[in-house]
């Protein structure tokens, strides 16, 4: 086998993946928007709007030029979102089947172990610790402050650097497309797991393996 594409280290992705936290991300978008008098569904119906994998700040910035009206301040309505996500989470703790068993098996073979998420850090921070997850990882990081979220792969490319290791040396587990674009564009080998709802899509190609759960993965996958 060519040892230059072997895999070392492995770069989860958080919402979506480690737990189920989307519908978590559209509740507090809701709640947050409604404080302003905002209808969430009125509004993605009227524009059609689809938002997944897209950085919280620049979903807010979204929001405040659809609605100016309203006079929301961007970075206001971002820290009540996470603010109410951090309580969510905290509240329900929706970790994913084979989560802890997917990280205990990349420490088992010895792999740098890290995550990757467009969430912003603070929410990063509450997340693996309230899940009791903090200490599987080399490193987290997160593309709140990068110039761009994914699709871009800088915050991947960051990931690999912080654990010294080759992008063609990393495999990432995401559960969106703008997510397996990012480990694709980063030269990094992709696990997804989509949600129900999009596993047919025919874009999941790109991807090296498809998953319905973390529970399938093994040491076939890891290599």
């Amino acid at each position: 086998m060519n040892k230059l594409f072997l895999t070392k280290a492995v770069l989860f992705d958080m919402d979506g993946v480690l737990l189920d936290s989307e519908p978590l991300w559209d509740e507090a978008v809701k709640d947050a928007l409604a404080i302003y008098g905002v209808d969430y569904d009125e509004l993605h119906r009227k524009y059609e709007l689809s938002l997944t994998g897209v950085r919280i700040d620049q979903v807010a910035n979204l929001y405040c030029q659809l609605v100016p009206e309203k006079n929301m301040h961007s970075e206001t309505l971002v820290n009540k979102i996470i603010d109410l996500v951090i309580e969510k989470v905290s509240a329900t703790k929706p970790i994913f089947a084979g989560v802890e068993e997917a990280l205990m098996l990349c420490r088992e073979l010895g792999l740098k172990v890290g995550l990757a998420s467009s969430s912003p850090m603070r929410v990063i921070d509450a997340v693996t610790d309230c899940l009791n997850l903090t200490h599987y990882f080399d490193v987290r990081v997160s593309a709140e402050k990068l110039a761009y979220g994914k699709p871009n792969p800088d915050v991947y490319l960051l990931a690999a650097q912080k654990l010294g290791e080759s992008p063609f040396n990393c495999l990432t587990i995401e559960d969106s497309i703008p997510g397996m674009i990012a480990t694709k564009a980063a030269q990094m080998k992709s696990i997804v797991i989509p949600a129900a709802h999009e596993r047919t899509l025919p874009q999941w190609c790109l991807a090296d393996y498809q998953f319905k759960s973390l529970l399938e993965l093994s040491r076939a996958h890891l290599k």
